[in-house]
């Protein structure tokens, strides 16, 4: 074999790998941010899922700089945000922490790494992010949908009630459930004052559970099997 034909294929090899390593269940780190996953033959009009994930179990809120790709990739794994992506075509981002906000120019910066743009953004808020999500809405980044993920912490003392009725009102879909230890949290800061479509789950177990079992039929405009 020719010395030309060795460098090409030792470059093919090298591309594969890439393709391999993008495709494959690693969530890409994005500086900054977190991570990032878009799912091998996604089309090219795919949402871009936000993700913002909840306290982390070892640092809540506070992740040391040093752990911020790995707190990003355990929501990635903890919550099967792989799953979800590849069954509804979606792109991903995953924050490394709760009150992180993802703004228009982190999401303009993201599109353009990526070499894609995102016709749709969906925000999920679990736990912990509606903090996030509050400092995301301020920050003036908009979505076509909205899912509570049991983040009724507070009772909507911080204004996000009113910060995502702006939104709902604006266009965004909006979904998402409460656990019991939340209940009284939703009912009095978000029942009245939101037009949003939130299921109540029968026990707190389903915090973390229910993320796995319910996003995508979320992410679709549907409800949960309860």
């Amino acid at each position: 074999m020719s010395r030309l034909a060795l460098l090409l294929a030792a470059l093919s090899g090298l591309l594969g790998s890439a393709r391999a390593e993008t495709a494959g269940s690693e969530c890409l780190p994005v500086e900054k941010i977190g991570c990032y996953y878009i799912p091998e033959g996604a089309p090219a009009d795919a949402p871009l899922l936000v993700y913002l994930r909840g306290h982390h179990p070892s640092y809540a809120a506070n992740v040391p700089a040093a752990q911020f790709l790995a707190s990003a990739r355990q929501a990635f794994t903890a919550y099967g945000l792989r799953k979800t992506a590849e069954e509804n075509r979606t792109g991903l981002l995953v924050t490394y922490r709760s009150d992180l906000a993802v703004t228009p120019a982190d999401l303009a910066a993201f599109s353009k790494a990526a070499k894609r743009t995102f016709p749709k953004t969906i925000i999920a808020a679990h736990s912990g992010g509606y903090v996030g999500l509050g400092r995301s809405l301020d920050a003036g980044t908009s979505a076509s949908r909205v899912l509570m993920l049991d983040n009724f912490y507070g009772a909507g003392s911080d204004g996000l009630p009113q910060k995502l009725q702006r939104v709902i009102s604006a266009g965004a879909g909006c979904a998402g459930f409460y656990t019991p230890h939340n209940k009284k949290n939703y009912e009095t800061g978000y029942l009245r004052a939101v037009s949003c479509s939130i299921e109540p789950m029968k026990d707190d177990g389903q915090h973390n559970a229910a993320v796995v079992r319910c996003l995508g039929g979320y992410l679709n405009g549907g409800t949960c099997a309860l």
